[in-house]
């Protein structure tokens, strides 16, 4: 079949195949090849008799074609943007939602800090205060001691044996509380 001419019906039929393929977003060369298959011509056929003849009969045929798809990629972008959009406001506001909530969680943690400083500050008076105490006590007990044995000193002095024999059994248990006082830690 080389050589065969183009009819007009063959013409007609491969002009709107091409125009359409370009109007929908399509390649030219698709549209040679379902052409070729149609009319029993080779796809380089189609394209050939396309770009020396049909195009140069009708510029604005293609042309328009050509704007078309411009237009037609053009909303369809637009809408693919506009529904991509439109499935990221869900996500927006869930995030404001999980931010919102983060902040109210950082506002209960900062109070609670806040209550478990003055807590804390509260314990460590409170330390402090029975360590006083606890020297005071220390203090005092050793000074009843003090007295104590200036006391038994003073009657040893005296001569008294009662007071003597009473006298060595308080050192020694003397000497024995100040060794356990010495193992207690302090703090």
């Amino acid at each position: 079949m080389k050589g065969r001419r183009w009819t007009a019906e063959e013409d007609r039929i491969l002009k709107e195949h091409v125009l359409k393929a370009i109007r929908q977003g399509g390649t030219q060369i698709e549209a040679f090849k379902k052409v070729g298959q149609t009319l029993d011509r080779t796809p380089g056929s189609c394209g050939f008799r396309w770009n020396a003849v049909l195009r140069q009969q009708d510029p604005a045929s293609y042309f328009e074609a050509k704007k078309k798809r411009v237009s037609n990629q053009l909303r369809k972008n637009r809408r693919e943007q506009l529904s991509s959009i439109s499935a990221i406001i869900p996500y927006i506001k869930q995030l404001e939602q999980e931010e919102k909530q983060l902040k109210e969680n950082v506002e209960q943690l900062k109070k609670k800090r806040k209550k478990q400083f003055e807590y804390y500050e509260t314990l460590k008076e409170e330390n402090r205060q029975l360590h006083d105490d606890r020297n005071s006590y220390q203090w005092y007990q050793q000074e009843v001691k003090n007295r104590y044995q200036h006391l038994l000193n003073l009657l040893s002095d005296m001569g008294d044996s009662t007071f003597s024999s009473a006298l060595q059994t308080e050192k020694h248990v003397s000497i024995r509380t100040e060794a356990e006082h010495k193992k207690e830690p302090s703090s």
